[in-house]
Parts: C-alpha cells; sequence; structure tokens
C-alpha cells in the first residue's frame, strides 16, 4: 500500500488523495480484500470527521445469563450445591437399615405392632424429610429460587426421591456397611460426575465427545440437565419432558426393585 506524504493534511482539509493498494490474489481472497478495503475507508472518514454524527445509546433486555461471568458461577454453584445435597439421602437411608440389620435389633422391632414394611416406610419418609429439609436451606442459602420456580421445587422434589429410591435398593441389598461402601460409592460417582460435567460446565468443554456420550446413559444425567435448565428458565418444554421423564421413570425402577428385595426380606423376618 502507497500512501501519500501529506495523507492526513489532504483529508482533513476536504481534499480526495489516491492511495494504491497491491493484493496478492493467491494469499487474500475477495472477503478479505473488501474488509481491507471497507477498513481503509472507515479510517479515512474517521480521519476527515473525528466526531460521530450521532450518540448511540445501548441498553441490553432479556440478557444471555452466560454472558454474565456472575450470574453464570452463582447458578452453576446453586445447581451443583443442589445436586450434591442428594447425597446425603443416598447415603443415609441404606445406612439406618444396614445399622438394623448389624445391631440385630430388627428383630426387636417386629415385637412392636409394626410390620417390617411399617419400620421401613418410617425410615424412608424421615429420611426424605430430612433431604427436602436440607435442599430447601441450601437453595436459600445460595440465594433462593430463580429461573422456573416451579420447575426448580420439582426437580428437588424428583432428586431427593430418585437420590432416597438408590439408598432404599442399596440398604435391601446388603446386610453390612463394608459389603455396602463399594456399591455406594458407585452410586454416589453416578451423581457426582453429572453434576460437574453435565451442567454449564458440560457446554464449555463441548458436546459430542466420547464422555458426553457415557454421562447420557445415567439417569442423574437428566436431572441435572433439566434442573440447570430450569435454573436458568432456558429449556425448551420437549426437553424438560424427557428430563422428568427418565427422572421419574428410573425412580419407579429403583423402588420396584426395593420392594422386591424388601417382601423377600420381610418374609425371613416374620419366619424370624
Amino acid at each position: 500500500m502507497i500512501v501519500p506524504t501529506d495523507f492526513k493534511q489532504a483529508i482533513k482539509a476536504g481534499d480526495t488523495p489516491q492511495i494504491q493498494l497491491y493484493l496478492n490474489g493467491s494469499t487474500i481472497t475477495a472477503q478479505q480484500s473488501s474488509l481491507l478495503q471497507e477498513a481503509i475507508t472507515n479510517y479515512a472518514r474517521l480521519t476527515a470527521h473525528p466526531q460521530p454524527p450521532l450518540k448511540l445509546v445501548m441498553a441490553t433486555i432479556n440478557a444471555d445469563t452466560k454472558s454474565d461471568p456472575t450470574q453464570f458461577l452463582s447458578e452453576l454453584y446453586k445447581g451443583m450445591s443442589l445436586l450434591l445435597s442428594f447425597l446425603v439421602g443416598l447415603t443415609l437411608m441404606p445406612n439406618l437399615l444396614i445399622e438394623e440389620k448389624e445391631k440385630k435389633t430388627l428383630r426387636m422391632l417386629m415385637v412392636t405392632p409394626a410390620t417390617f414394611s411399617d419400620v421401613v416406610l418410617g425410615k424412608l419418609l424421615t429420611t426424605l424429610l430430612y433431604q427436602l429439609v436440607l435442599s430447601f436451606i441450601i437453595l436459600f442459602i445460595t440465594g433462593g429460587p430463580s429461573g422456573n420456580i416451579a420447575l426448580v421445587l420439582l426437580y428437588i422434589l424428583l432428586g431427593a426421591t430418585l437420590a432416597l429410591s438408590g439408598g432404599l435398593l442399596i440398604g435391601t441389598l446388603f446386610q453390612t456397611s463394608s459389603s455396602a461402601g463399594a456399591f455406594s460409592g458407585l452410586a454416589t460417582t453416578c451423581f457426582f460426575l453429572p453434576t460437574i460435567f453435565g451442567g454449564p460446565l458440560g457446554e464449555l468443554i463441548g458436546r459430542g465427545n466420547i464422555f458426553q456420550e457415557i454421562l447420557h446413559m445415567l439417569p442423574t444425567y437428566y436431572l441435572t440437565d433439566g434442573l440447570y435448565g430450569a435454573l436458568q428458565a432456558q429449556s425448551s418444554l420437549s426437553t424438560q419432558l424427557l428430563d422428568i421423564g427418565i427422572t421419574l421413570g428410573s425412580t419407579l425402577v429403583l423402588l420396584l426393585l426395593a420392594a422386591w428385595f424388601l417382601r423377600h426380606q420381610a418374609r425371613v423376618a416374620v419366619a424370624i
């Protein structure tokens, strides 16, 4: 590019100085050439008239929360705290059942008018109440409900029941805490991985890789996806229905499996 020595002075004086621009057609595309010419023209225009012809005032409505780092981190922290709180019910429920088995106190309970099912149901409801209270405390500590509040409350209930169903199944399968420890660790991982890598952080990492495909096989992934979508109020109706359906269906499957094992154990307990 050849620029005259008095280029700026000529422009400010109202003249039209000539600039010679040489482009290598083998390395510069037509679009790049057009952008370069536009940049030179805009520079000349600003040099001739440095003051803008108008004052532009911009205001953003319906802002994307992902563009605000503070809001993004706040929602990420709230979602992770709620999801990880479900681990309390997942680990507490089997411990209550296995404790009765290890201490042999189940026989003493069977002497009372309460049945084996009544004992299990009492522990299940107590743990569910404790889990819900804990989740709501965490929700308000982290700033209170946001996004689609009704869906957020629904996912808290779904997450609590899913965790308790898994904990109930673990408590019925194993007789000692040591034998249940490894399985409880695996169940905890199924909650932990989607919580960390299935929400907004998963979007930053990128979709379509093998790790994301594995996460999609976990029911807890859909709980995570639904809760984060409810907090951001950005998920579509079809996505929410899918997340709710898979979470609820997984809960029912776990409850049915636990009920089947409990029925067998109830017969044993009555025989004792």
